[in-house]
C-alpha cells in the first residue's frame, strides 16, 4: 500500500507539527479537532512555523504555499475514512486515546494503519481497543516537531512487521531519523533514559537549590540554542511529562518514577508551560524569564554570585545530579533489552540535542567513576534513581571502564 493521505487526530503543538511536517513532504493532509476555535489555533501555528522556516531560508516560497495548499481541517472525525494513514496526537490518557482508537478502526479501511503519538503509554494497551491491533503502531515525534529530528518507531505485541516497517518509511520521509522499539516497554527509549534527569532537576527547584536557569545551562553544558530539561517540559507542556511520568510509574511500579510534589502541584494550579503563559518560566511579556517557581522556597542568587557559581562547583554538581540518573536508566534500558546502546544514545543526542549520548559520556567518564559516584549519592540520599544498575556493576567487575581501557558500551582503538 501507498501511503497518500494522512489524517491527523489533533490540532495542538504535537498534531499541527505532524500535520505540517506532512504537509510539507507532499502528503494529501487532513487535521482534525473537535472545534473550529482549535483548528483555527493550530492552522496559526503552522503557518507562523513555515514563516520562521521560510525567513531562515530552510523552506522556499513555492515549498510553503504546497504545503498550506496540502492541508485541510475538519471537526469530523468520520472524514478519516478514506486515510491511508492516521496519526493521533490527543492527549496522554489511554481511555481517551483507547475511545479515538475504536472509532478509527470502525471509520478507516482494512488497510489503513493507525498510528499513536504517544510519548509513554504502551502500544498493546491501546491497540487493545481496535479490532486489528496489529495495524496501531507508534510513531513518537518530538516538539517542536519541525525542529527536532527524532521519531520513534514503536510496535505493540501485536503489531505487523509491515505496518511497522511501513510506519518506519514514513517517518523517514518527513525527514525524521528513527529509533525503531521493538520491545513495547513504557517510555520506550528517549523518555523512559530521559525523564529520570528531568525529576531531579525539578527536585532542584523543588528544595530551592537551582534556579531553571542554572539548571537548563549546566543541563546542556552551556552550549547556546540547545533547550535544557526545563525548557523541554515548558515547551511540551507540563501536563504532558507528568502524565508521562505516571504511565510508566503505573506500568513499572518503580519509585524513581513518581512526579515530584512541586510537579504535581504546578500541573493542579493550571502552571502547564508556555501554552498557559508560565511553567518553570513566565512567558506573559511574550518572552522567557525567570521567576520564583517555588513559591518563596528559592531565593535566586545575584548575577555576581549565580556567574562564580556557575563557574565552579555548583554547576559541576548540578550537571552530575541530572546527568546520572540519565546515565543509569540508560544501561537498565541496555540490561532489559529495551534498546541497543547506540539506539539509546541517538534517542538522546537527536531528540534531546545531547552533545555526547550518555552511554558514550558514561565511557568518556570512566564506568568506574559512575559507579562510585552514583553509590555515594545513593548511600548518602537514599534516592534510587542513583541506585546503580547490576549491568554497571559486572562491567566495572569485569574491568570493562570504558574509554580508558578501551571497552565499556562501545569498543575503542587503544593507544
Amino acid at each position: 500500500m501507498e501511503i497518500e493521505k494522512v489524517f491527523v487526530v489533533g490540532a495542538g503543538y504535537m498534531g499541527n507539527g505532524i500535520a505540517q511536517m506532512a504537509a510539507l513532504a507532499g502528503y494529501a493532509v487532513v487535521m482534525c479537532d473537535i472545534t473550529s476555535d482549535m483548528l483555527e489555533v493550530g492552522m496559526g501555528e503552522i503557518e507562523r512555523s513555515l514563516g520562521k522556516l521560510l525567513a531562515k531560508e530552510r523552506i522556499t516560497p513555492s515549498q510553503r504555499e504546497a504545503a498550506l495548499e496540502n492541508l485541510a481541517t475538519t471537526t469530523a472525525l468520520p472524514d478519516a475514512a478514506d486515510a491511508d494513514l492516521v496519526v493521533e496526537a490527543v492527549p496522554e490518557k489511554l481511555d481517551l486515546k483507547k475511545r479515538v482508537f475504536a472509532e478509527l478502526d470502525a471509520l478507516c479501511g482494512g488497510d489503513a494503519i493507525l498510528a499513536t503519538n504517544t510519548s509513554a503509554i504502551s502500544i498493546s494497551s491501546i491497540a487493545s481497543a481496535a479490532g486489528k491491533p496489529e495495524r496501531v503502531v507508534g510513531t513518537h515525534f518530538f516538539g517542536p516537531v519541525p525542529l527536532v529530528g527524532l521519531c520513534e518507531i514503536i510496535g505493540g505485541l501485536l503489531t505487523s512487521k509491515d505496518t511497522f516497517d511501513m510506519a518506519d518509511a514514513w517517518a523517514r520521509s518527513l525527514g525524521k531519523e528513527t529509533v525503531l522499539v521493538r520491545r513495547d516497554h513504557a517510555g520506550f527509549i528517549a523518555n523512559r533514559t530521559n525523564l529520570p534527569g528531568s525529576i531531579e532537576a525539578i527536585r532542584l527547584v523543588q528544595e530551592g537549590l537551582a534556579t531553571p536557569e542554572q539548571i537548563d545551562t549546566a543541563a546542556t553544558f552551556g552550549v547556546a540554542g540547545v533547550p535544557g530539561p526545563m525548557q523541554i517540559m515548558d515547551n511540551a507542556g507540563l501536563e504532558v511529562t507528568f502524565n508521562a511520568l505516571m504511565a510508566i510509574y503505573d506500568t513499572m511500579q518503580e519509585p524513581r518514577f513518581y512526579p515530584p510534589p512541586l510537579l504535581r502541584r504546578m500541573v493542579a494550579a493550571g502552571v502547564l508551560g508556555r501554552k498557559a503563559g508560565r511553567g518553570f518560566y513566565d512567558y506573559s511579556s511574550g518572552s522567557r524569564v525567570g521567576y520564583d517557581v517555588a513559591g518563596g522556597v528559592l531565593v535566586p542568587a545575584s548575577d555576581a554570585e549565580r556567574a562564580d557559581e556557575e563557574g565552579g562547583e555548583r554547576q559541576a554538581a548540578i550537571t552530575q545530579r541530572i546527568l546520572l540518573p540519565i546515565i543509569l536508566e540508560s544501561a537498565r534500558a541496555v540490561e532489559t533489552g529495551v534498546g541497543s546502546p547506540d539506539d539509546v544514545d541517538r534517542a538522546s543526542r537527536v531528540g534531546f540535542k545531547f552533545p555526547i549520548g550518555p552511554l558514550q559520556l558514561a565511557d568518556s567518564m570512566g564506568l568506574d567513576e559512575v559507579l562510585g559516584t552514583s553509590g555515594v549519592i545513593y548511600a548518602e540520599t537514599g534516592n534510587h534513581n542513583y541506585f546503580p544498575p547490576p549491568l554497571l556493576r559486572r562491567m566495572v567487575k569485569a574491568g570493562d571502564l570504558g574509554l580508558k581501557v578501551g571497552r565499556g558500551f562501545y569498543e575503542y582503538e587503544t593507544g
